[in-house]
């Protein structure tokens, strides 16, 4: 990427010089462009004059590049270890020797005292009492009353026979028909056959009667009456008695006793001590660097050529009224006007 920019910038740079030596020349070729010039008897001619056009290519070329290679190398370091030395050291040291001793030992036990107390309780002694009370009692009894009874009555009555009966008399309706001799159902009606009809036949009527009946009814009646029972009851009586009691006082009794203490006792030994002792030395270390080495290689990059070209154009040309050799009108330029 860096290779291949550094052509592109050196192109840009020849354009921009190309356009100012144009600029310059088309300047040259115009005139000074002073009022004087302007306004003197101005022509135009047609020339023919050389331009250079930018033209890209593509080149080969060779650049410098820079790699990096692993290179194993030497060096001499120092280098520290620890070196193991084994002496033998004398020692003092205490252990604690445990010795039996006997002494005597003062130890405080409860000795228990018995004696004799008088103590007085009370008694509770169960009795039967022999009480009275009043209780309701319900009792069943008989009673007269007068109820309202209603009954149907049915009885048998002659009528006379108006001829259209053709033959059959109706007694009654419903259920409630009284069977007689010579009766049949019909249709849910009792009715009494007969030979013929010449004169009366007998209709049984219904007749609801109320009256008053006297019943008997069993009621219940609350009564007072007094009863006895019996209730148990408790009388208070002091009484008294002689108890043991126990108390115990504390006594201090003497005993020889064996106990056991540890007497500090000095002894000496020997042991291995190990110390490490530091030694430097001088070791030869391989390590990797990074060595950088430059190649050459080749690379196509982008190339800007002036390539020149002949163009024909008209330019203005300026004559001064009266001539070369003075000022017009003031005109102070030297290139136009002398």
């Amino acid at each position: 990427m860096r290779l291949s920019f550094v052509p592109a910038q050196a192109g840009l740079a020849s354009i921009l010089a190309a356009m100012l030596v144009f600029a310059v020349v088309d300047r040259a070729e115009a005139g000074c462009g002073c009022a004087a010039c302007v306004s003197s008897c101005q022509t135009y001619q047609t020339i023919e004059k050389t331009i250079y056009v930018p033209q890209i290519s593509q080149e080969t070329r060779i650049v410098n590049e820079t790699i990096c290679e692993p290179q194993v190398q030497e060096r001499v370091v120092t280098v520290c270890r620890q070196v193991p030395e084994t002496r033998q050291v004398t020692e003092n040291y205490t252990v604690m020797v445990p010795q039996q001793r006997t002494g005597t030992q003062n130890y405080v036990v409860c000795k228990p005292v018995w004696r004799e107390v008088e103590q007085t309780y009370t008694v509770s002694i169960p009795q039967t009492e022999t009480r009275t009370g009043v209780r309701s009692v319900c009792r069943p009894i008989q009673v007269q009353e007068t109820r309202s009874v209603t009954r149907n009555v049915c009885a048998w009555e002659d009528v006379p026979c108006d001829g259209s009966c053709g033959g059959h008399t109706i007694v009654q309706k419903g259920d409630y028909g009284v069977a007689q001799k010579g009766a049949v159902q019909k249709g849910g009606e009792t009715v009494v056959q007969k030979a013929g009809c010449g004169g009366t036949h007998r209709v049984m009527r219904n007749q609801c009667i109320t009256e008053q009946v006297p019943v008997t009814v069993w009621k219940n009646e609350m009564h007072q009456e007094e009863y006895t029972y019996n209730v148990t009851t408790y009388r208070s009586e002091p009484r008294s008695r002689t108890v043991r009691v126990c108390n115990y006082v504390n006594e201090t009794q003497t005993r020889e006793v064996t106990y056991t203490v540890c007497v500090p006792e000095q002894r000496t030994r020997t042991r291995n001590v190990t110390t490490y002792r530091t030694v430097s030395e001088q070791q030869t270390q391989q390590y990797t660097v990074m060595v950088p080495r430059t190649v050459q290689r080749e690379v196509t990059v982008n190339v800007c050529h002036m390539v020149p070209q002949q163009v024909t154009c008209t330019v203005p040309v300026i004559a001064p009224a009266y001539g070369c050799g003075g000022h017009y009108h003031g005109c102070r330029c030297r290139r136009c006007c002398y």
